[in-house]
């Protein structure tokens, strides 16, 4: 797949996706493979550049037409609050810091598949992972795989 470079093409292959009947669950995954090599910068959300939050809050604005820009934290207090659907709902994984705040987020973007926008990636870009290689990575912190409470982001 060619990495789409810039939110302007980003929303056109969202729409077009939505207009061919996708569900949000394969918007919410399409979104997030859009973040792929993506440079990571503290504070972005865009395909152009883009932190962890960044990049899952964008796939959400994609997916439910409204801007969501949130922290890490937010992601896991007020929207990824459910117990991850096992028939496959909108989800992410968080990485919990001894205070219990949520300090990490990777989307899942479907097929067994996280993407992680991190500057702890070689490259510090977005880069697909598995939940084994993050729980390697980040070691040191409690994870937590979460599912999207809809009616947070649906109001």
């Amino acid at each position: 797949m060619n990495r789409i470079r810039t939110l302007a093409l980003m929303e056109n292959a969202v729409r077009r996706l939505k207009e061919s009947g996708a569900g949000e669950k394969d918007v919410f995954e399409f979104s997030l493979s859009c973040f792929e090599k993506t440079p990571y910068l503290r504070g972005k959300d865009r395909p152009e550049e883009s932190d962890c939050s960044g990049t899952v809050c964008r796939a959400l604005s994609c997916t439910y037409g409204r801007y969501i820009r949130v922290t890490a934290d937010e992601l896991y207090r007020r929207y990824f609050t459910k117990t991850p659907d096992s028939d496959g709902g909108i989800c992410a994984v968080f990485f919990i810091d001894t205070d219990g705040r949520a300090v990490h987020v990777a989307g899942y973007a479907g097929n067994g598949l996280f993407m992680n926008e991190s500057q702890c990636e070689p490259g510090r870009c977005g880069t697909f992972r598995t939940a084994g290689e993050l729980r390697k990575m980040y070691g040191s912190f409690r994870i937590e795989e979460r599912g999207l409470a809809e009616e947070v982001v649906r109001r």
